[in-house]
């Protein structure tokens, strides 16, 4: 059982995310910089693909009016 006062753990960083951070990164050496760019990758990629379902809840059904 997680303790109260901890974060949920966050899902693995997806290969794709690791490699587009790597590109974008081209010049860093630091594996902790890329990891972190890789996840803000993943956790935005992840909003827009919430966001697009969000678009198309119907108010009657209790989504977004």
């Amino acid at each position: 059982m997680p303790h109260p006062d901890e974060a949920p753990p966050s899902p693995p960083t997806p290969p794709w995310a690791l490699q587009q951070a790597s590109e974008e990164l081209y010049d860093v050496d630091e594996p902790e910089v890329i990891h972190q760019r890789a996840e803000l990758i993943a956790s935005e990629a992840r909003e827009r693909y919430d966001e697009r379902h969000d678009e198309y809840d119907d108010p009657d059904q209790g989504g977004e009016a």
